[in-house]
């Protein structure tokens, strides 16, 4: 059999672009011959160009999508997970077939234009192609643009991928009832399709600029254009090229024009001046400068519609010159010279009516507008009567600081290495005896177990899960100014009538990679003095483990070749991963932020976490922005959402607070299910529910200037506010707002609020104070208090003045910050009583070396009176000479309070001796001395109240 040699493609000239005296191109090389033809090796390369796509995409993102559509299963969440898997990837197709085919179509025009004139000889190869040696035939030409279409079409749909919420609010986003003063519009246009229509322009743009610059390289390939040489081969060159660059010109054009259209939306965000949003000049002057701008680009358009028929290289260059000094005039010099020659000599008065814009929508944005204001009068003394009035008050001041519990719990209640506390959380209670305000901590796993334990065994199937938590009143203590606990040890314990039936903590704050439960090893679950006890989960929490297939997905996602090998698994075994309460909130609803702190709440026997969602948006017209916690800015926010998780199960529910917001309603028509409504929870855990504080922050730091709703008041900033200042631990920082069971002026009722001051700016008086109320049925509602502006009010630095003064705690302090120990000056607490204030400092002392430390002495202030005793009670006493109530000790650390029990004495020699043991790290005498000391008190302890 004779073979058939292969295809040889003729040689052809190539030409070297430089004209001859005729016109005509120089021959200076032959090519050589090819074989194999003209898709000898195009196939191949498309194939496995293909097919590593393949791969990638089979091993990197498909089995991320199946975990994570297991968990959101296992969790009844699964139709969150289709409804964003739909939005993003139908989001992603249709841009890039979109961006694909414009591309695509423009490209392999260019190339069929290039081709011609080549053929053709009436132009040569590019000066860029000659220096480079590039010499590609029509088919991987056509491959290689091919390939620049898909890159550029893939990178320009990935900005719609990203861009999913914002459809969803386009989607399914409604109405505000509140119209803008400049359009006529609904605000709900502005947050829900205003920035769907900026994407769409902001991507087209793109595109159009892509797809100009792309044509133009190619054309640059094949020495397009050219404009040297005859007149005949010019106007070819333009009767091809010059037509298709029109249309692309005159779409990126259209864009524009488009753009400028949506730009005077973007008024009411403009910075221009002293008003945030549509200005004096921004109405007279910017607006009418855009419909310049349109009415230019409309012309531009035209003008290159005539240019695909009639070629006008001069005309479109002077158009071209003349949009670009409009755009310079009209949008930037025209409003800068209007601005600073017009609007600024006569300011207020021309701005007065858009600074009443400003400030309206801003408190609407930030429900400042439903703030209920009234006056405090701040009597100068508290009376004892008083005093004796607001007893359940005082016994709620919060005299433990976070930082030092948090101290204090790891050295006292971790017990062993392998758990940790990890923050301190703030609640309340209705305990047997009252209302108590309590600080608490979750029991964690330790981020790493001791170095002799890390197996993986240890690691991932034995030690599961924290245990417990501990609870404290804030302001009792026993003995030597130790918290007094509501809830301590292990397994949990409490002599306040608190139970926790399930202590175990799957879930918690810090809960880094993935654990496997319900195994062949048995779990962890507490330490019984030398004996340790162990479980095995029982829970719903994890997905299971009851295949091949399931074990060789997650070998792969978590990258961990044990979970395949390992010969503990069984049939009812389950992996549990997104364990952190925040992280598990996030990966379910992506489209909520996030309050930063979680709290720890019991209720019903059983641990559960409450974390506060908000719905925000950075697009609410003539609304200040403000720079928040968060990721991104915002100038809206709601708490619409709180979320309960179970620390056991893991479940998540999410409860709506705010039915009326109309970016919740976004998301309850999205996902329909997902939100309960509020009287689906459970009335003990709803009573714990608290005003969030990330919110109240954003709110206060908001209010102290848009408090101020009289233009001319907020133009001179005549009574702008700070948050105040404070001491702690030796530096001066911003206080933090607090919480506080108190009762309001003019009630009857304890009340659990949230609270800050306000000190005017560089001044160091308290001016006013804001609140939250966390109660229902009055929860949500904020009450400001104005304070009397003719007289002083002491501000939180003026009272740390008055301790730093007094020569008789400066000595104290001074002898005690010696070496050897330190002093840790606590959070102070402005507490309003009746028409007054009380001011609270407590003091720490710590060795030094050690985090161990003891509240030693608390500071009251009133008025002028200042006083510094052992206790709260003994302060209030030498402040307003009152006698303390029955039943309540005044005993100070190491001495024994009249009419004590015998036998205290014998209770205090046994607390020294825990004490001792604590601080040398012995465990079982530690141990030992407490139970003798509860055995000695015969019960709960006797509190002593600081």
């Amino acid at each position: 059999m004779i073979e058939k040699p292969p295809a040889v493609e003729p040689s052809r000239p190539v030409l070297d672009g430089k004209p001859n005296g005729n016109g005509s191109h120089q021959v200076i090389r032959e090519t050589p011959p090819r074989v194999g033809g003209p898709t000898g090796i195009g196939r191949p390369i498309r194939l496995a160009f293909i097919g590593a796509i393949l791969v990638i995409a089979i091993l990197a993102i498909i089995p991320s999508w199946i975990q994570k559509w297991l968990w959101m299963r296992q969790l009844n969440y699964a139709g969150i997970f289709w409804m964003l898997f739909s939005v993003r990837w139908g989001l992603l197709g249709a841009a890039f077939v979109v961006a694909l085919l414009y591309l695509w179509i423009n490209l392999r025009l260019a190339v069929k234009n290039g081709a011609t004139f080549r053929a053709s000889g009436l132009t040569g190869e590019s000066a860029i192609a000659m220096r480079l040696g590039v010499q590609m035939s029509p088919t991987v030409l056509k491959l290689a643009m091919g390939a620049m279409a898909v890159v550029a079409a893939l990178f320009f749909a990935l900005m719609f991928y990203a861009k999913w919420d914002t459809y969803l609010r386009f989607r399914y986003g409604g109405s505000f009832g509140l119209s803008d003063p400049l359009f006529g519009a609904d605000a709900g246009f502005y947050v829900f399709r205003l920035p769907f229509y900026e994407l769409l322009q902001s991507s087209l743009t793109t595109l159009a600029v892509i797809a100009l610059l792309a044509v133009l390289a190619c054309y640059a390939y094949f020495g397009l254009p050219q404009f040297s040489g005859s007149r005949k081969q010019i106007q070819a060159l333009s009767a091809k090229a010059a037509p298709h660059l029109s249309i692309l010109f005159c779409v990126l054009v259209a864009c524009w024009g488009w753009g400028f259209y949506l730009d005077r939306f973007e008024l009411l965000y403009s910075t221009q001046g002293v008003v945030y949003g549509a200005g004096y000049t921004a109405m007279h002057v910017t607006r009418i400068a855009f419909w310049i701008m349109i009415g230019a680009a409309a012309v531009l358009c035209a003008l290159l519609v005539l240019n695909i028929f009639r070629p006008r290289l001069r005309a479109i260059v002077i158009a071209s010159g003349i949009y670009v000094g409009l755009f310079i005039v009209a949008l930037w010099l025209a409003p800068a010279l209007f601005q600073r020659f017009i609007v600024q000599p006569n300011e207020l008065a021309r701005e007065t009516p858009y600074l009443k814009n400003n400030i309206a929508f801003t408190r609407t944005a930030y429900s400042l507008d439903k703030i209920q204001e009234t006056s405090y009068p701040a009597l100068a003394d508290l009376t004892p009567e008083m005093i004796a009035r607001n007893q359940d008050t005082i016994q709620n001041i919060r005299l433990w600081d976070y930082r030092p519990l948090l101290q204090m719990y790891q050295q006292a209640q971790e017990i062993r290495l392998y758990y940790q506390f990890y923050n301190v959380d703030v609640d309340r209670y209705h305990l047997p005896d009252g209302y108590h305000e309590v600080m608490l901590s979750t029991r964690e796993l330790s981020p790493e177990l001791p170095a002799q334990a890390q197996t993986w065994v240890n690691e991932k199937l034995q030690f599961t899960h924290g245990f417990g938590l501990v609870m404290s009143f804030v302001s009792k203590t026993m003995g030597g100014g130790f918290p007094q606990y509501v809830l301590e040890n292990i397994p949990p314990e409490s002599s306040f009538g608190l139970n926790v039936n399930q202590p175990a903590i799957y879930y918690g704050e810090s809960m880094p990679g993935y654990r496997i439960v319900a195994t062949g090893v048995k779990e962890f679950d507490y330490p019984k003095g030398n004996q340790n006890v162990y479980t095995s989960y029982a829970g719903t929490g994890g997905i299971p483990l009851d295949s091949l297939w399931k074990r060789l997905l997650f070998t792969w996602t978590q990258a961990d070749v044990n979970i395949l090998f390992t010969s503990y698994l069984q049939p009812e075994s389950k992996i549990q991963i997104w364990r952190q309460v925040q992280e598990r909130v996030q990966q379910i609803a992506p489209f909520l932020r996030l309050d930063k702190d979680p709290y720890a709440v019991v209720s019903g026997g059983k641990q559960y976490w409450i974390q506060d969602a908000y719905t925000v948006s950075d697009h609410f017209p003539y609304s200040t922005p403000h720079a928040a916690n968060f990721q991104e800015g915002l100038n809206y926010i709601r708490n619409s959402v709180k979320v309960v998780v179970d620390m056991y199960d893991g479940t998540v529910q999410f409860f709506v607070m705010d039915p009326n917001d109309p970016v919740l309603a976004v998301y309850r028509n999205a996902f329909p299910g997902v939100f309960k409504d509020l009287n689906q929870l459970s009335p003990d855990l709803k009573a714990h529910l608290r005003y969030p504080q990330d919110l109240f922050s954003i709110q206060a730091d908001q209010y102290r200037t848009f408090h101020m709703t009289d233009p001319q008041v907020y133009y001179n900033r005549e009574d702008l506010w700070v948050l105040p200042q404070e001491q702690y631990a030796g530096k001066v920082a911003p206080m933090e707002p607090y919480y506080i069971l108190m009762k309001l002026p003019g009630s009857d009722t304890l009340e659990y609020l949230l609270m800050t001051p306000f000190t005017p700016q560089k001044r160091n008086n308290m001016i006013s104070w804001l609140a939250a109320r966390s109660d229902f049925p009055a929860f949500g509602k904020m009450l400001f208090y104005e304070l009397p502006k003719d007289k002083l009010i002491y501000g939180p630095m003026q009272i740390e003045a008055m301790i730093d003064q007094n020569t008789a705690i400066a000595a104290q302090l001074t002898l005690w910050d010696q070496k050897g120990s330190r002093v840790i000056r606590g959070n102070l607490i402005a507490v309003p009583i009746e028409n007054s204030f009380l001011y609270v400092v407590p003091l720490y002392l710590t060795a030094e070396g050690t985090d161990f430390p003891q509240l030693k002495r608390v500071i009251v202030i009133s008025g002028d009176k200042v006083a510094m005793e052992p206790t709260l009670d003994e302060a209030i006493q030498a402040v307003f000479g009152t006698t303390q109530q029955p039943g309540i000790s005044a005993q100070a650390p190491g001495g024994q309070a009249p009419g004590a029990q015998p036998g205290l004495g014998q209770a205090r020699a046994q607390f020294d001796d825990a004490q001792k043991a604590m601080q040398q790290g012995n465990w079982g005498d530690f141990g030992k001395s407490m139970d003798a000391l509860k055995r000695l008190l015969n019960g709960p302890p006797t509190a002593t109240r600081q």
